[in-house]
């Protein structure tokens, strides 16, 4: 490690000389009423005869000599408030529900990795839809994104494929619920690594300066991810403006199986807690996105920040608490397969997890 010390002490050099950088970059764009646009101020909305509901779940997963598997548990949480205040608290399926349990022989590591993710997603979804039907609420809210990670799309040729159609299917029941109940849908983003914002400040702000000084800002912004350079922009109870969750949806890599969707998923940025960074907000917009981001984001702020270095919304976090897995569960699991199943060939565990030394 002693070898090594220069060397991260210039890596740390150029880090920080990098967010002085955007720092610097930050203060320009407020000071030349970029603010108007990128920056709007929102209240805490006062919550009455209000129902949220949040949705989140949890994975754990383990590969054998001869075959896959997973435990799978999506959890749903509604918060019922009146006058402020937090009325009543209910769950879905229950407030410590049994996992469901996978098996899937011969798959290849390609397909395994995507049919865990997709199942777990499943999962999540069939929850979000079950919630809507069980508790009505005003606005359900997922941990994550609103639609498909654009990593979790099989190739056609592979197995997982089938499942990744399924899961588009259940998606789409969902926002067709989500409009018909007239329930407000929305992804709450956590550590989002989008640059879609430096993006729109890079390609349509600074052209706006007329050859006013900007520096470096747009070899600044192509290093920089929305939330590391909207730390800087956004105070508590601010949000950015709305944007598209993608430029061309007709030809994104998710979007595309939605047609009839695409272009009513739109996106934005909300700082609920002063310490922490803003969390991104992807959201099934109806008539106005902007409109509906303030009302979004102004029950947001009710539901977030109590802690002013973490800004998740309650009902993610009380879903997440019941819906993680711990790989003692597995280990559980497990055991139970080789009590009934005997110590068979196709149990043993993988050798990497059994070296000696």
């Amino acid at each position: 490690m002693k070898e090594l010390i220069p060397h991260i002490k210039r890596i740390s050099e150029k880090i920080r000389e990098a967010e002085t950088n955007r720092r610097r970059l930050a203060e320009f764009l407020l000071k030349n009423d970029f603010h108007v646009e990128l920056v709007r101020k929102l209240k805490p909305d006062v919550l009455d005869k209000t129902k949220i509901a949040g949705v989140d779940g949890g994975i754990v997963k383990k590969s054998l000599h001869g075959f896959d598997c997973m435990l799978v548990r999506a959890v749903g949480v509604c918060f019922e408030y009146e006058n402020g205040r937090i009325k009543n608290v209910s769950y879905f399926p229950g407030r410590l529900p049994s996992p469901e349990a996978h098996v899937i022989e011969a798959l290849s590591d390609l397909d395994w990795a995507y049919c865990s993710s997709i199942r777990r997603q499943a999962a999540e979804i069939k929850t979000a839809t079950a919630c809507m039907e069980k508790f009505r609420p005003d606005f359900l809210l997922l941990d994550g994104l609103v639609v498909p990670h654009y990593s979790d799309r099989p190739s056609r040729s592979l197995n997982s494929y089938a499942e990744y159609k399924n899961l588009t299917g259940l998606y789409k029941k969902l926002f067709g619920m989500a409009e018909d109940m007239n329930v407000v849908l929305a992804g709450i983003v956590e550590d989002s690594r989008s640059t879609a914002f430096c993006s729109i400040i890079k390609n349509e702000m600074l052209p706006k300066l007329e050859g006013k000084t900007t520096g470096n800002a747009a070899d600044i912004l192509d290093r920089t991810r929305d939330t590391n350079i909207l730390f800087l922009l956004l105070k508590r109870g601010e949000r950015s403006m709305v944007f598209n969750y993608s430029k061309n949806p007709d030809e994104h890599r998710i979007l595309k199986d939605f047609p009839e969707h695409s272009r009513k998923i739109q996106s934005f940025y909300l700082k609920t807690a002063r310490w922490d960074r803003p969390i991104r907000v992807d959201f099934l917009s109806r008539e106005n996105p902007e409109s509906e981001a303030d009302r979004i984001g102004s029950v947001l702020l009710s539901v977030s920040g109590q802690h002013s270095g973490y800004g998740i919304p309650a009902p993610i976090i009380v879903a997440d608490s019941i819906a993680k897995l711990s790989g003692s569960e597995m280990d559980s699991f497990y055991s139970q397969v080789i009590r009934f199943a005997g110590n068979i060939p196709s149990a043993m565990q993988l050798r990497r997890e059994l070296r000696p030394f």
